[in-house]
């Protein structure tokens, strides 16, 4: 059984199990150990009631002139309406009063149903302190749940704020206009190869979008990253600038430019053809060993028979330029 104790003993005191305890958590924190519920199983089989209703502290009473207290102010009024000593300004409330005498003051209507029925007022009790109980254990959970929350919002942000600095420390237009500030102009570019009768003979062991792929690279290649007349940006989406009148532009989707200066190449390669076979002579000799490779070559060297086939190759040489050019973001940033 529970017992109310005077001041400065413990609140809560659990006769079946000897313990005593003024922290309301402790007292908590007991009735769920295993000693207290065998203790309550014991008492149970022997037929009486565990009772484990924690005393909650009363800190006032309201008192009558006529010497009449009372725990609640509701009590007090029913009392003045048949008090004949009443007298309003002489009502007080005491808030310094001891929890031993707040048992003994009651008002009449609790005192009734006390005594009709006891077990209902400790089953309040009990209810009423596990409704706190709760209410500490839900304000607990939500507060580490803010706490998580904001933590994985702060790493979230964070890891956002990084990524948008990664991103952004590298500057297109910075790269283009101050770094390849000295590139050559596209048209200057194809103007300055110099074909050779060993990039002609190659079309003999390749077609033609890899054979202008590979005039095309390997000129490309002979400059400084910073001297090249076209960069992508953007290898998946084919995002291309190419220099041209000693100004940046952002190629259109059919790449015009780029598809202008591979013709060029392409054509500047044709006529070699000629040289070639003054070079070799007898090579359009049906009958001579040489004719084959000849044929190959000027068969290579055409981008197609039909338009269907010349567009299918000149984009799978926009495809090779624009990997080789892809800009390469985090070295050119160092």
């Amino acid at each position: 059984m529970i017992t109310e104790l005077p001041q400065k003993t413990p609140r809560f005191l659990c006769n079946n199990c000897d313990f005593k305890t003024n922290n309301k958590k402790d007292y908590s924190r007991h009735i769920l150990t295993s000693k207290h519920l065998e203790m309550s199983k014991m008492i149970t089989q022997s037929g009486e009631k565990p009772i484990f209703t924690p005393i909650l502290p009363q800190t006032q009473k309201y008192v009558c002139v006529c010497g009449n207290e009372y725990k609640y102010n509701s009590g007090l009024c029913r009392h003045k309406q048949k008090c004949n000593n009443i007298n309003n300004n002489e009502i007080t409330v005491d808030t310094n009063s001891d929890s031993d005498s707040d048992s003994d003051t009651e008002s009449k209507t609790n005192l009734d149903n006390d005594k009709t029925n006891p077990d209902l007022s400790k089953k309040d009790n009990l209810i009423k302190y596990l409704i706190d109980e709760n209410k500490e254990f839900k304000n607990l959970i939500m507060e580490l749940i803010k706490k998580d929350f904001t933590n994985n919002n702060s790493n979230n942000t964070n890891n956002t704020i990084n990524n948008v600095n990664s991103n952004n420390s590298f500057n297109l237009n910075v790269f283009l206009n101050e770094k390849c500030k000295g590139a050559m102009n596209m048209s200057e570019f194809v103007d300055t190869i110099k074909m050779q009768l060993s990039d002609l003979e190659n079309f003999a062991h390749v077609d033609y979008a890899d054979g202008v792929s590979n005039i095309l690279l390997k000129n490309l290649n002979k400059l400084d990253t910073y001297l090249r007349p076209i960069h992508c940006s953007d290898l998946k989406r084919e995002t291309v600038y190419i220099k041209e009148n000693d100004c940046w532009t952002k190629e259109e989707d059919d790449k015009p430019n780029l598809k202008k200066a591979i013709k060029q190449i392409a054509f500047k390669n044709i006529k070699q053809i000629n040289e070639w076979v003054k070079e070799n002579p007898g090579c359009q000799d049906p009958r001579a060993k040489k004719n084959v490779k000849y044929n190959k070559i000027v068969m290579n060297s055409m981008s197609g028979v039909t338009v269907e086939e010349q567009q299918e190759n000149i984009e799978k040489i926009v495809k090779n330029v624009t990997k080789a050019v892809t800009i390469d973001k985090y070295s050119t940033v160092k």
